[in-house]
């Protein structure tokens, strides 16, 4: 029996010309997906189109001449499917059913180099039909049949038959990656629902077919990760899965409970799966444990009388949640992003631990050798497979830009290699906050996905741009494609203006490249296509002309002819005296009076709370600062009336603390653009003088392992006293920690004070509200235009070791 379904498209589409009448045949019913993207085909080509349904061993009903036929012939096993993408006198391995599954074999025939005759596509599931026809449109160019080196992304193999004016072409094509596709996972203002649909389309034209839904500020996904979503956002959500599933994209909906979630608690654990419940109803069959920037040690009492370590706690919650979503349905997966998740830093014991007892089959994410990788090499890959006991799935922080939030990412994929499929298990990209910014990037990324081999990311820039904008796009886009077609890890023209830098910049040059980007916007407002690029592009020369005025005001900076700026070296500089002898460390801050003392005690100096702050009386410090051959020196007064300090470890960032970010290598980190194992972030406890001991932690979860472990509380003295008005304390720091291991007068050091004020949380507060510290927090540096930011040593202030002793 022949079932025949005509469907007229383009009504004004010339019932006799060429290729205007398509028809699609299959032995078998068509998936109401690939029906509907040949609908969309043929509506943009004006064709009409009519499906054919024929039974095995009928015969196609004769078509006008002329007519495109299209055959879908779906194969009879994917393993067997596998063996058939190979070109017969191939002689690679057989092609892996997970990258087979979006495989197929196309094989068109023409009367003439210029028009189509019929089109065979073979392949084993969907998704397979769906990836062959986004080929047609390439196909269905004057002599396109006689350039298959001209498709993009690059098939991987190709053959061309020619018998008189015949031409047969067939392409065997499948990805490098059986995982491609988009992490929504950024810090900042998550995107729009109507993002994130336009998103899921592009994903599906671009053989792209997975989606992370995973926004840091969705308060139900990190904050409030154990209340149930609302009924109009679980309402979109569901929208965003039906639109996923329309474009063969798989909807992975992911939860990040690690800020406030008990491990071991069974209450915490029932909401955890309440929620996925939730989700799984709307068909969600991906879901993601994101256990990212959260603690990297245990602090729940519960937490660390059942576990040894933190892996052990992960552990034990990856493989419950795995359990639990396979016991629903064996068709859910589950995906892991551990709190360790770069070779840039943290425990590798954390990673050992967790590989090791984590489910094989739940895939490990890891985003390369750092945070955002310039580059990621198969090599590196095997090194942390190692770790993990697996192949990792790379997160790629390309193109994203929270991290640089004054900037734009807009140049292609770079630093990701042919061999990388061989050692990875798919690779997912985190774009910017710019949703449509990000496609020109995503595109590229796409192309390298599909066929990392021949990827050349220069052409594929070039067709990003002209697919997406047109034969003009980067002529009319030409001067943001030069100011941020660069990377988040370059130096950037405006760097200097948002990063503090010790290298001279010329403010003219800025200011010149900002009028010239602020003047293309409103040109590219008045061309409809780059009306909603423009609405994102708008705000970036906007900020940099806001910002040169106040760096140029700022008196951090020397100034030179033509506008030249360069950080003033010494400017709002610290002093230490050499000590006579070592000070006493006993607390008492009498000791230090006489010399410089420096204080705390001014609203402008209060980077946190300013409004909480009620005066000198309820707040304030003091501090001094000293040197010998083997330590350096810091004094400390507090006044602290009302001290809260009930913590101990790493939660005594929650209390009332004294904190130093020290850089210990001055002469080598000069220049130095990111921190490393010369920083440190050390935070000192008084105790409350009762229950409390006083304590020392360093927040290292986020620097490079150093190469020598450090022994806080014994490699640095401390002692404290509880005074009339607080508290007061002496703190030695060994020199064996700095550059040379032994100081002497005119040495520098990079050095921020800093002394908070925590309050208790109110009776009745919520757990995860508990997190988020209510305080007053001063610090030493003075500057407001360029505060100092812990991970840039270049941001600190100097320290410098002088002579002239003082008394002990």
């Amino acid at each position: 029996m022949t079932l025949i379904l005509v469907t007229a498209l383009g009504a004004a589409a010339p019932r006799s010309s060429a290729q205007t009448r398509w028809v699609v045949t299959s032995a078998g019913g068509i998936d109401a997906r690939i029906s509907a993207q040949l609908e969309r085909m043929a509506r943009t080509k004006r064709a009409l189109i009519k499906f054919v349904q024929v039974s095995p061993g009928e015969t196609i009903p004769r078509e006008p001449r002329g007519a495109l036929v299209i055959e879908l012939k779906k194969s009879a096993g994917l393993a067997a499917f596998a063996k058939s993408l190979k070109p017969p006198a191939a002689d690679s391995p057989d092609v892996p059913p997970g990258l087979a599954r979006d495989g197929y074999v196309l094989s068109a025939s023409s009367v003439s180099a210029l028009r189509l005759r019929e089109i065979t596509i073979t392949a084993a599931e969907p998704e397979g039909f769906h990836n062959a026809l986004l080929r047609l449109a390439q196909l269905l160019r004057p002599r396109a049949i006689e350039r298959p080196g001209e498709f993009f992304p690059a098939p991987k193999a190709s053959a061309i038959e020619r018998m008189g004016k015949t031409r047969n072409l067939t392409l065997w094509d499948y990805p490098s990656f059986a995982e491609r596709g988009i992490v929504e996972g950024f810090y900042g203002k998550p995107w729009s629902h109507h993002d994130r649909l336009d998103m899921l389309r592009f994903e599906g034209e671009h053989r792209m077919n997975v989606y992370y839904y995973a926004p840091k500020d969705d308060p139900y996904h990190r904050k409030l990760w154990d209340r149930p979503y609302p009924a109009a956002r679980l309402k979109q959500l569901g929208e965003l899965v039906k639109t996923a599933r329309e474009n063969f994209v798989d909807f992975c909906f992911a939860v990040s409970p690690g800020l406030s979630m008990t491990y071991s608690s069974d209450e915490d654990f029932q909401k955890l799966t309440t929620k996925l419940d939730d989700v799984a109803k709307l068909g969600v069959t991906c879901f993601a444990l994101f256990l990212d920037d959260v603690p990297q040690q245990l602090a729940n009492p519960a937490d660390l009388a059942r576990y040894k370590t933190l892996a052990a706690a992960h552990v034990d919650i990856i493989n419950r949640v795995y359990q639990y979503l396979k016991s629903q349905s064996a068709r859910n997966r589950l995906v892991v992003t551990p709190t360790v998740y770069t070779s840039l830093w943290g425990s590798r014991d954390y990673v050992r631990e967790l590989g090791a007892g984590v489910d094989p089959d739940v895939p490990i994410v890891w985003t390369g050798p750092q945070v955002a990788s310039p580059e990621i090499t198969a090599a590196q890959a095997n090194e942390w497979a190692a770790l993990i006991r697996r192949r990792p799935l790379v997160w790629d922080n390309f193109p994203v830009n929270d991290y640089v939030p004054w900037r734009l990412n807009l140049g292609p994929l770079r630093g990701r290699g042919p061999e990388l499929p061989e050692a990875i298990e798919g690779l997912v990209s985190n774009p910017m906050n710019q949703a449509e910014a990000s496609k020109i990037p995503l595109q590229t990324i796409a192309e390298y996905l599909w066929n990392a081999e021949k990827y050349n990311p220069d052409a594929a820039y070039q067709r990003a741009l002209r697919d997406q904008y047109g034969p003009y796009g980067r002529r009319h886009l030409r001067v943001f494609l030069e100011t941020y077609g660069d990377y988040g890890w370059d130096e950037n023209i405006f760097q200097p203006l948002f990063t503090e830098r010790r290298s001279t910049f010329d403010v003219p040059v800025m200011r010149r490249r900002a009028a010239l980007l602020a003047r293309e916007v409103p040109a590219l407002r008045r061309i409809r296509r780059y009306r909603t690029l423009a609405k994102e592009l708008a705000p970036f020369p906007q900020e940099v002309q806001k910002r040169i005025p106040k760096v140029l005001e700022d008196p951090a900076f020397e100034h030179f002819p033509g506008e030249k700026l360069r950080l003033r070296e010494n400017y709002d500089s610290l002093a230490a005296r050499k000590m006579t002898a070592p000070p006493r460390l006993d607390g008492d801050f009498s000791k230090w009076e006489g010399g410089e003392i420096y204080t705390l005690d001014a609203r402008d100096q209060i980077t946190a709370g300013r409004w909480r702050w009620k005066g000198a009386s309820q707040f304030s410090a003091r501090f001094a600062l000293g040197w010998d051959e083997n330590h350096l020196y810091l004094g400390v007064d507090v006044t602290d009336p009302d001290l809260y300090q009930p913590f101990e470890g790493r939660d005594i960032a929650k209390g009332d603390v004294v904190s130093i970010m020290l850089e210990t290598a001055f002469k080598k980190n000069f220049l130095a653009r990111h921190a490393g194992v010369d920083e440190y972030d050390l935070l000192f406890s008084p105790g409350n003088f009762q229950d409390i001991a006083a304590d020392v932690y360093s927040s290292q979860d986020y620097l490079p392992p150093r190469p020598v472990p450090r022994d806080y509380e014994k490699e640095i003295q401390t002692a404290w006293r509880k005074t009339a008005s607080g508290y007061s304390g002496d703190i030695a720091l060994p020199a064996s920690w700095f550059e040379g291991g032994k100081f002497s007068e005119g040495d520098k050091v990079g050095l921020v004070v800093s002394a908070q004020k925590a309050f208790a949380p109110p009776p009745g507060t919520p757990a995860d509200e508990q997190t988020n510290v209510r305080r007053i927090l001063f610090r030493s540096k003075k500057d407001k235009v360029f505060p100092p930011r812990f991970g840039n040593p270049q941001s600190y202030q100097v320290l410098v070791l002088e002579g002239g002793e003082r008394p002990d």
